[in-house]
């Protein structure tokens, strides 16, 4: 029965997702604009650096990673924040809390029903883009690398529900939460690698994001396909995403479990 349950919830989320999929072409739309851009702004700065490689990437790598980073963020971010807030704040839990369902486990189940026609329209889009790419550029991408992809891009959308729900949890604390999530999704997008390499940053910076999950979620996908990741680095990449995975489970059990003894439950 509770398992018939999730996968209500299963299909509720892609129900919504085909009745809102103009709101998703509209975002990938939106990031054709970032993409040109940067093309010609990496244009322009290879051109007067003389130089064929700037931050470790070669002209044709950085324009790669810019075109499929703006992809794959379109992807990787949740925008269930306000929702899950608006839960919190308005009573919406009560429901969940009095019927024998886990909240995690029917956000989890809803997303993944609203995410996986994206997905899979996303990752077209993405082998796409990368075989003109290798065309124009006269590149080859092996067909075991793009399958690691798809792998390390399944974890890296997982990975970014978890950080999103862990993060709602501040609305249990903040009585006005939507700049929070700005601020938030602002400092993430460029951790994760999603505007620039974090080789930009210079090598204490990257060191230092190393260590947090975020670039799990654009960067490593990224360079796993574009080459940049390989050999036993791509593994460890892929182990690496797993673990964080486990850890903000954990960590989400815990701040949602501190947090449901501040709320009040008013409204719903």
């Amino acid at each position: 029965m509770i398992r018939n349950k999730y996968a209500v919830a299963f299909r509720i989320g892609f129900q919504s997702s085909l009745e809102y999929r103009f709101n998703f072409f509209l975002s990938l739309i939106s990031a054709v604009f970032p993409m040109i851009v940067q093309y010609y702004m990496w244009t322009a700065v290879y051109a007067n650096a003389g130089e064929s490689s700037i931050f470790g990437y070669s002209y044709r790598e950085m324009i790669m990673y810019t075109v499929l980073a703006a992809v794959i963020s379109k992807l990787v971010i949740t925008n269930i924040e306000y929702s899950i807030a608006e839960d919190i704040k308005s009573g919406g839990l009560n429901k969940y809390i009095i019927q024998p369902i886990y909240y995690f486990g029917f956000r989890i189940s809803s997303y993944i029903g609203q995410r996986l026609i994206y997905f899979v329209i996303s990752l077209f889009i993405i082998l796409a883009l990368t075989y003109a790419l290798n065309t124009f550029y006269n590149l080859h991408t092996e067909e075991e690398r793009m399958i690691i992809f798809c792998l390390s891009l399944i974890l890296s959308i997982i990975l970014s529900f978890m950080i999103s729900y862990a993060i709602c949890a501040c609305a249990f604390w903040l009585s006005e939460i939507s700049y929070f999530f700005v601020v938030t999704s602002l400092l993430i997008n460029i951790m994760s690698g999603g505007i620039f390499p974090l080789e930009i940053f210079g090598e204490r910076l990257q060191q230092l994001f190393r260590y947090m999950p975020f670039h799990y979620m654009i960067y490593f996908p990224v360079n796993v396909l574009n080459g940049k990741i390989s050999g036993e680095l791509i593994w460890q990449g892929i182990i690496g995403q797993a673990v964080w995975i486990a850890l903000l489970a954990l960590i989400c059990h815990l701040v949602w479990k501190w947090g449901m003894k501040r709320y009040l439950g008013l409204g719903g």
